[in-house]
């Protein structure tokens, strides 16, 4: 599932944060690394310099590799550099060249863009490519620290939907992989009455029905969490009680100390749906570490 990523660069030391991660699963898990550009027609002219400057990257990237022989590492990270539009050329690269994952800042050089939280180029990607795409947003927090590794803990959120366990077979692989605990976390709703457009039964007992909600959620967690620690990974589970999934992700991210946070861009919870843009985008726009998108539509 990991066995080709992409990291797409645009020249700027913002995209050059997605590489530290790269780099990371191709020690620990043998991931080969295609490291791509798109210059605009009007560059074309330079592309020699872009060329030189994709080496100079995946140069970096080598010497970090710690690898037994020289050919290992040559053959770990190659590089491309395309005249196009970065949108589609990367889509069209992802479909020609059976990339498995895609690595890249939430924002490019351009800046934010799309609602001020994820850059245009990125929030295209997630949209429309079949292959999980790492958004790293960048912050001092999450390239600091005396951790040995980038990835310790994984942070899955579901949501009841079939949907949303898209992203299980992503996390269960990785958590295997890298032998690190994954922590299962979902929200029950709280059921809420309204008044302002509908009667509210007075005499119906909606803590109950929250209740209710709650206890059937800790059913599902706990029979997913025991078919997983018989696969030998490490699982937890985490089950809170709100109405904000955006809120409570990030809560628990950092409640449980999690390096990834592994989501589906496409489930539902209750009334609402889980979409990038919406709940995804929230994490995105708060969360101190990675993001894992799996786009479930595709």
């Amino acid at each position: 599932m990991f066995e080709r990523a992409l990291i797409p660069l645009d020249g700027s030391t913002i995209a050059e944060m997605a590489l530290p991660y790269g780099s990371e699963l191709a020690e620990r898990l043998g991931s080969k690394l295609v490291l791509y550009h798109v210059c605009g027609l009007e560059h074309e002219p330079q592309m020699n310099l872009h060329k030189v400057y994709l080496s100079s990257m995946a140069d970096n990237i080598k010497r970090t590799l710690h690898l037994q022989r020289s050919e290992e590492k040559e053959n770990t990270v190659t590089t491309k550099v395309e005249p196009g539009e970065p949108r589609e050329s990367i889509c069209g690269l992802i479909e020609k060249n059976h990339i498995d994952l895609v690595i890249m800042t939430a924002i490019g050089s351009s800046g934010l863009v799309v609602g001020k939280m994820i850059g245009s180029v990125a929030d295209h990607i997630c949209r429309n490519v079949p292959v999980p795409v790492m958004l790293i947003k960048p912050n001092e927090k999450q390239q600091g620290g005396k951790k040995q590794h980038l990835i310790n803990r994984i942070l899955l959120t579901l949501d009841g939907s079939e949907l949303s366990q898209r992203a299980l077979p992503v996390a269960e692989e990785l958590g295997s992989r890298l032998n690190v605990p994954i922590t299962l976390f979902q929200m029950a709703h709280i059921i809420v009455p309204y008044s302002e457009d509908m009667a509210v039964d007075d005499t119906f007992s909606y803590t109950l029905l929250s209740d209710a909600n709650e206890q059937r959620v800790k059913a599902e967690m706990t029979d997913l969490e025991d078919q997983l620690k018989g696969k030998g990974l490490e699982v937890n589970q985490l089950i809170v009680s709100g109405v904000s999934a955006g809120d409570e992700i990030i809560d628990a991210s950092k409640k449980v100390a999690a390096d990834l946070i592994v989501m589906s861009t496409h489930g539902r919870s209750g009334l609402s749906r889980w979409l990038l843009g919406n709940v995804a985008e929230k994490v995105l726009h708060h969360s101190e570490v990675p993001v894992l998108l799996v786009n479930a539509r595709a």
